[in-house]
């Protein structure tokens, strides 16, 4: 349980540092009638840095960058950005994206085409290693122009019909060109709010850009802060040591500590966000098809869902592709826990076997998620035992180099999601599955102007990473923000964060 004096002792000293901090470096923030926003970082390490491509943490890089293209409000389609519009030629192999005009950076150099061309260079430099490099593979890059400083061409080596979609990725970001060797150090971008310092695991204060190509936002900053245990994240809020937390922050059974209290207001609306379990499965005894399988089977998704999320979710059948994207699939995924231990005695498992969960407090349903699966596994003889480690350092030392561990994703649409997290060159597929007849049904769908045959390839191909990737993912949770009723304004745009650009504050 989290106490008064616990959450003085985790914290205490960070919103001291944030007081000097947020006094010494916004500029002018003493006449600006504009509030100043204290939210929670989210998933951070001390690997962090402010290279938006690479390792900047997540909500700093919302704020502070921009894309040529992002997604609608629904996150059902993508819209203008920084492009204000584009077209394809009548093969649909080359896309012009022209401009918006007038934008500048935040170091106050303009927004031009051959900024443009260089980040989408650096991204697919392999020496940057984006981990986004693979979904804009099709890109013809050496054939990549700029007809004037507003304009850009883009061939491709096959037809992609969602190309646009591509470049909405939260790391495919516009930095200035030639910054790629400082941009760590300096994070100047695009968005609506630019660094003024930044510590990973402490305090990250950002001020307003005014210059901001959407207009002002409506506050004058916001500091960012890195609590490493889920559980004391209620009681910040609670005791008015933070204004706002976002999406995954706030467990199910949290969130009824703040029912029916007039001082706080909650956004509650379905996601196709997800905490998943990961297989690695190029290592055993994840290498076998029959074990994954087992895996899959021993999962009680609707017990999952009433005790971990308190039954604020949706059923998933272990991919990413939620009940209102456009392509989805309805899949049937029961519980047979007798399938589950015949499948295991055919992969030489007939005593059960015994694997290493490795997790970290990091999101409120990893705890319980992790006990959840321990307990329904046994019932096929599979013994889990829990290896919980450090919050701090669990993003910097754990995914990708563990062979089963807890995850945690935004929600995608399925083209781009399926693309990066399911095939087998993409260096987001920590599970490491690689399946030819998957990657075929995916440039298949991406080649294909009809949408309802690209809907049943898209269709077969959630079939098949059900079926057999490495994911582990049970249920798609309901996205609950909380805020101090002082914080107005807030809408989602059902991604991964909020446009905290929108918030006015009383």
């Amino acid at each position: 349980m989290y106490t008064q004096s616990r959450i003085r002792s985790l914290i205490g000293v960070i919103f001291v540092v944030a007081l000097v901090m947020a006094l010494t470096a916004i500029v002018g923030a003493q006449e600006d009638t504009r509030g100043i926003l204290r939210a929670l970082k989210g998933s951070s390490s001390a690997a962090s840095n402010l290279d938006p491509m690479t390792n900047m943490e997540g909500p700093t890089k919302q704020f502070v960058n921009g894309q040529l293209t992002r997604s609608d409000m629904g996150a059902t389609f993508v819209v203008p950005a920084l492009a204000e519009s584009w077209e394809s030629d009548e093969t649909g192999q080359v896309w012009t994206f022209h401009l918006r005009q007038g934008l500048t950076f935040h170091d106050g150099s303009d927004f031009t085409s051959a900024d443009a061309l260089y980040s989408i260079r650096r991204v697919l430099d392999p020496a940057t290693a984006s981990g986004i490099a693979d979904r804009l593979a099709a890109i013809d890059e050496p054939n990549m122009t700029a007809p004037d400083d507003y304009t850009i061409v883009i061939p491709l080596k096959a037809v992609t019909v969602n190309f646009p979609d591509l470049l909405a990725h939260h790391r495919m970001v516009m930095i200035p060109e030639g910054s790629g060797d400082t941009i760590a150090q300096t994070g100047i971008g695009i968005g609506p709010f630019r660094v003024v310092t930044s510590n990973p695991v402490g305090v990250t204060v950002l001020e307003a850009f005014d210059d901001y190509w959407e207009g002002p936002p409506g506050l004058a900053g916001i500091e960012l802060y890195h609590i490493s245990e889920s559980g004391a994240v209620a009681q910040a809020l609670l005791t008015d040591q933070l204004d706002y937390v976002g999406i995954g922050s706030i467990s199910a059974e949290n969130f009824a500590l703040f029912e029916g209290n007039d001082d706080f207001t909650f956004l509650v609306q379905p996601s196709g966000g997800w905490s998943a379990l990961v297989m690695d499965t190029t290592v055993a005894p994840f290498d076998d098809l029959r074990v994954r399988q087992a895996f899959k089977l021993v999962q009680d998704r609707q017990e999952t869902l009433e005790v971990v999320y308190n039954g604020q979710g949706d059923i998933a059948c272990d991919t990413s592709v939620w009940k209102n994207d456009p392509f989805y699939h309805e899949l049937d995924c029961p519980r047979d826990v007798e399938r589950a231990r015949e499948l295991l005695a055919e992969a030489g498992y007939p005593d059960g076997l015994d694997v290493v969960l490795t997790m970290a407090d990091v999101y409120p349903p990893f705890p319980a998620l992790a006990v959840a699966f321990q307990e329904q596994a046994a019932d096929a003889g599979i013994r889990v035992e829990i290896n919980q480690v450090p919050p701090d350092t669990y993003y910097s030392d754990v995914p990708g180099q563990v062979p089963f561990y807890l995850d945690w994703w935004g929600q995608r649409r399925a083209g781009p999601g399926l693309l990066e997290l399911f095939s087998c060159e993409s260096g987001q597929n920590f599970p490491r599955w690689c399946n030819e007849e998957f990657d075929q049904l995916l440039a298949d769908a991406g080649a294909e102007l009809d949408f309802d045959k690209r809907k049943e390839l898209y269709a077969q191909a959630q079939i098949l990473a059900s079926q057999e990737a490495g994911w582990l993912n049970p249920v798609f949770f309901t996205a609950i923000d909380v805020f101090n009723s002082r914080v107005k304004g807030v809408t989602r745009n059902f991604t991964e964060y909020v446009h905290l650009f929108y918030i006015e504050e009383d």
